[in-house]
């Protein structure tokens, strides 16, 4: 058996376990609910240039099915150069729940996002804090099923988010989007929390301001990650990451493989202060995958490549199919071969373009 034969078997057996071991921590992320928890809740949503989608977003969060004397909902305008302003006061009118501010300049650690949502959680009064994004729609129970998973110590609530899969392209972002916060929910209920994302992110109030909120923290191009990191690193308090259907969030895909790779490379170059233990799971990915593309270079077998890739798929189907099936979302799977080679392609080329990429560009602005 030649060298490169050995360490193809090694890594897929890396690869799988790998695999196993994620699927073990996504049956593990049920939770106990606190059915009569019903605090406070601020829902704070940044929104810069997003006409298309504000609409949608702000009436799905107006007609949540929770007590109106017990939330509230805070859009801040991140300096929009189209019409969402326009259509945000529209909408506050129309819902008196609605609360709106355009965010002053920020300094120093606060800039960008992370500025508006720091203005806009200052302004707010609830005891549980809701986050999402401008372009998603939540569901009617998200408020009510996602503060049910808070207990006594509990200081951040995640919660998964999918794509609308319009297309192929949009399908096979989604399941993208599926395998990533599978993996996050799993890592967290393996007491080893990786990473989150902002437009299905909650917290306690007093979680944020004992690390000093937004302005606590370095500023980072992923801010949620940056805030999930604070919090879950203190010591101080638990986390939960639930994948279920009350609390899913759709969102919207990326239209042209430009956005997207600005999208990847702007979680790639937020993330290079992931936990080591993340950074393992990205090394074995990545030695997976460029093994499986780059097979002609190595004199390895077709049938031990056959192997190797179909104990991939097995792995990663699997895998993507324990979240969708909770939440519903099975049909989805239809573009999983598709998914299979987007996915190999990119966990090989993402470290060269986090690393030799230069600039961040995400919405009409650089870091």
């Amino acid at each position: 058996m030649t060298l490169a034969s050995s360490l193809f078997i090694a890594i897929t057996l890396l690869y799988i376990g790998q695999c196993w071991l994620l699927i073990y921590g996504v049956s593990k992320s049920r939770y106990k609910k606190s059915q009569h928890f019903e605090p406070t809740v601020s829902i704070v949503t940044a929104a810069r240039n997003e006409e298309k989608n504000i609409r949608a977003c702000l009436e799905s969060l107006a007609h949540l099915e929770y007590p109106k004397a017990k939330l509230e909902i805070i859009v801040v305008d991140d300096n929009s150069t189209d019409s969402t302003v326009a259509i945000v006061r529209d909408c506050v009118l129309e819902y008196p729940i609605i609360k709106t501010l355009t965010a002053q300049q920020g300094t120093d650690r606060l800039r960008g996002k992370a500025n508006a949502i720091a203005q806009g959680i200052d302004i707010s009064t609830g005891e549980i804090i809701l986050m999402t994004d401008a372009d998603c729609v939540v569901p009617q129970s998200w408020v009510r099923a996602t503060v049910q998973n808070y207990s006594d110590d509990t200081g951040v609530v995640a919660g998964l988010t999918l794509l609308r899969p319009s297309n192929w392209f949009a399908g096979m972002q989604s399941l993208d989007w599926a395998y990533i916060l599978a993996l996050a929910s799993a890592a967290m209920a393996l007491n080893n929390p990786l990473s989150c994302i902002g437009n299905n992110f909650s917290f306690r109030r007093k979680a944020y301001d004992e690390i000093g909120g937004y302005r606590g923290i370095q500023f980072s191009v992923t801010e949620d990650f940056a805030l999930f990191k604070a919090i879950t690193q203190s010591g101080r308090w638990g986390y939960r990451y639930p994948l279920e259907k009350e609390t899913l969030v759709f969102s919207n895909a990326c239209s042209t493989i430009l956005e997207l790779f600005r999208q990847k490379r702007r979680w790639g170059v937020g993330g290079k202060d992931m936990p080591f233990s993340g950074m393992i799971l990205m090394v074995i990915a990545f030695s997976m995958h460029f093994f499986l593309l780059s097979f002609l270079f190595f004199a390895i077998s077709p049938s031990l490549l056959l192997l190797g890739l179909t104990l991939t798929f097995a792995g990663d189907f699997v895998l993507l199919f324990v979240p969708l099936n909770r939440t519903g979302q099975t049909m989805q799977l239809k573009y999983f071969l598709i998914f299979e080679l987007y996915y190999a392609i990119y966990v090989v080329l993402l470290p060269f373009a986090v690393f030799l990429g230069g600039s961040v560009v995400w919405k009409g602005r650089k870091y």
